[in-house]
């Protein structure tokens, strides 16, 4: 009877941690993963370091701004497994797409990629912003793609 309660009690607590770890992370932005950027050869969260170019616009049609329409590039971030690179697609201020430009190659990063991807991207989408969760199991490249999403979302806000 004892080890059951103790069992019990350790487990819920356990469990209060969890959850109240969560709760925070869901409270605080995501700045420190979606940091555009940098001065050339600064580390980004994901351990390689930024490119040194700026974002650039890819064909953007209609005015910067809160309303801003075009396809914007973000920049090429260098990750742990490679490089990643998106562009989003914009429509009067909201992203309607995100095309990813460049991923890690090779191996094991193949396989992640075709299943996280797909996720960031709808997450990308339904949160309008590179404030996304990142993937269980493709940390290096959830971080890559939302520092790239949030440096195409600045390009189409300059």
């Amino acid at each position: 009877m004892r080890k059951t309660t103790m069992a019990l009690l350790a487990t819920s607590a356990g469990l209060a941690l969890v959850i109240g770890a969560k709760v925070e992370s869901a409270s605080s932005p995501h700045s420190a993963l979606v940091a555009t950027s940098g001065p050339p050869g600064a580390q980004s969260p994901a351990g390689g370091s930024t490119n040194p170019g700026a974002p650039t616009a890819a064909a953007p049609s209609g005015s910067a701004g809160a309303s801003a329409s075009g396809r914007f590039t973000g920049s090429v971030v260098d990750t742990r497994y490679g490089p990643v690179q998106v562009q989003a697609v914009l429509t009067g201020g909201k992203i309607t797409d995100v095309t990813v430009l460049q991923q890690t190659t090779g191996g094991h990063s193949s396989q992640i990629d075709s299943y996280a991807l797909p996720q960031l991207k709808s997450e990308a989408l339904a949160a309008q912003s590179a404030n996304i969760d990142v993937v269980s199991g493709a940390t290096y490249t959830s971080n890559g793609y939302a520092q790239s999403l949030q440096a195409a979302l600045d390009a189409a806000h300059r």
